[in-house]
Parts: C-alpha cells; structure tokens; sequence
C-alpha cells in the first residue's frame, strides 16, 4: 500500500490551496444566487431589516390604513335613506317576533338618570375606539401571536362588515321611529348622521354592530392574554358596551348579533391564515425575526 508522506512544506501548500478553493466556491455560490434572485439580497434585504426593527410603527400604520380605508369606503356610500328605514323596521319586527325588543324598555329606564346617559354618550362617542387602540397597543406588547390573530381578525371582519354595509343598509333605532331616542342629539345636539346631516361616514351602517363586534374581540382577548384583573374587566366590558349602543338609541340587540357573527367570521378566516404561515415556516410556527427587539409580526 502506498504511503502519502505529509510534510510541513506539504502541508503549508495544500491547506491554503483547500481555502482558496473554498471561499472561491462560496463567492460564486452568492454570485449565482443574486443573479437567480436579485430581490432576495442587497437593498430590499435592508429595507426588511429597516421594517423588522420598526415593527410597532409598522403594525400601527396597518391598523390605522385599516380604519381610514373603512372609513373612506363608508363615506363613498350614498345612503339609501328609504331602504335604510325600512331595513331598520324589518329588525325591529323581526325582534319582536323572537320576544326581544327590550331596546326602548331599557333606555327609558336610562333616562331617567340623566348623568347616567352623558356617560354613555361619551363612551359610546369617546371611549370606545380609545379603549379598543390601548387595547391592540397591550396585545402587541404582551402576545405577539395573539396580536396577529386579531389584526388580521380586525381586517377580515372590516372587510365582511363594509359588504355588509352596502348590500343591506341599516338606520339606526334612533331614526326609525320605533320609541328610541337619539341621546347624543338630545343630551349635547350632536347630530352624528341622520337624513338632514349625513354625519362624517355613513350612517346607515347599523347593521352589523362593529361596536358589539371590536367590543367581544377585546373581552375575548383580556380573557385569553390577561391576568386575574384583566380577565374580570373582559367579562364585563362587552356587556357594557352593547348596554351603551342600545341606551344610546345607535342599535338594537340584533345588530349586535350580526357583529358578533361577523367576528366570528373573521376569526375563523385569520384561523386559516395563520395555519397556512405555520406551514410556510416549516411546521414549527416560527413568526419573530431573531434580529429584532421582541420579533416582528408577520
């Protein structure tokens, strides 16, 4: 059997010929690859980069798109005042049917305590959407997980609910002339939409409650994500809420119901979504970028 003798001199020129030969093969391997995929590597490599490391402002800005797109998309509406009205009343009859049109019960319970109702307005005007945004801001810093559930929940049910907008335009209780009142017009003469002042959206829109629906969506998470405290505040938010949009006269209990099922919806849609990224990342449900503070949501 022949014998390779190894000698320093031998061995000094072979190693560095080996790593020569292997860097050269690595710097050819890139070379390929950014002519194969020249989007993958160089600048928009650093803009993924830039956007990971800003992820917050990143996810605030989606949200925000969100909501003004929803807002726009109403405001483009015409409202169909005759239809609206007379969509409003088909509910009404159709509540009364199934025994459960405690709306104006309710509500003139509520007004005989009047500080009571400037209360409600001002939730219902007010605190809503601030309560509903500190709420996605503690979901983005406690669970990124459960962040992205419901932002892409968020934008599948917006979507649903402006279909829904459209095809079957709703008035509110207030303006069908079944015993409501408009309490943000008799309490502080603020007209939020009615036949005479379309108001800043479209205020046919009562039907489905997305109150109801963003107001199930933040007990759902409370309880899911929060500790002790949080949890008791997410089993009574939600009534409270739909206890406000009807003293307020803005829905009644079945338009609740119908954002309650649009949630639902979306919930089932982000449910899909989310299977499919968990398969795209290898099973393994990766989702944060290991270069970021806390991971970016994807």
């Amino acid at each position: 059997m022949a014998r390779h003798n190894l000698t320093p001199r031998t061995i000094a020129t072979t190693v560095p010929a080996t790593i020569a030969t292997t860097a050269a093969a690595r710097v050819n391997q890139r070379s390929i690859v950014a002519r194969c995929y020249p989007f993958t590597i160089g600048p928009m490599a650093r803009v993924k980069a830039a956007l990971a490391a800003r992820d917050g402002l990143v996810q605030i800005a989606v949200v925000l798109a969100a909501v003004a797109a929803y807002e726009a998309l109403r405001a483009m509406m015409t409202p169909d005042w005759p239809r609206a009205l007379q969509n409003a009343r088909e509910v009404a009859s159709l509540e009364r049917m199934l025994g459960i049109d405690w709306e104006s019960t309710i509500q003139q319970r509520f007004l005989a305590v009047p500080s009571v109702v400037e209360l409600f307005n001002l939730f219902y005007f007010v605190g809503h959407f601030v309560l509903s945004s500190l709420f996605l801001i503690w979901l983005y810093r406690t669970a990124r997980d459960g962040f992205r559930l419901f932002r892409d929940m968020f934008l599948f049910a917006t979507a649903i609910a402006v279909f829904v907008h459209w095809a079957y335009p709703t008035a509110p209780p207030r303006l069908a002339g079944v015993g409501l009142d408009d309490t943000l017009l008799a309490f502080w003469n603020l007209d939020i939409g009615s036949p005479e002042f379309h108001g800043w959206s479209n205020p046919v829109a009562a039907v489905p409650s997305l109150h109801a629906a963003w107001a199930f969506a933040v007990a759902i998470g409370l309880v899911r994500y929060g500790g002790p405290v949080l949890r008791a505040v997410g089993i009574v938010y939600a009534p409270l809420v739909l206890l406000t949009i009807v003293v307020t006269g803005n829905h009644f209990f079945l338009d609740a119901a119908a954002g309650l099922m649009v949630l639902l919806v979306g919930f089932a849609a982000a449910f899909v979504v989310r299977g499919r990224r968990t398969r795209s990342s290898g099973g393994n449900g990766a989702i944060l970028e290991p270069a970021t503070r806390g991971g970016a949501v994807r």
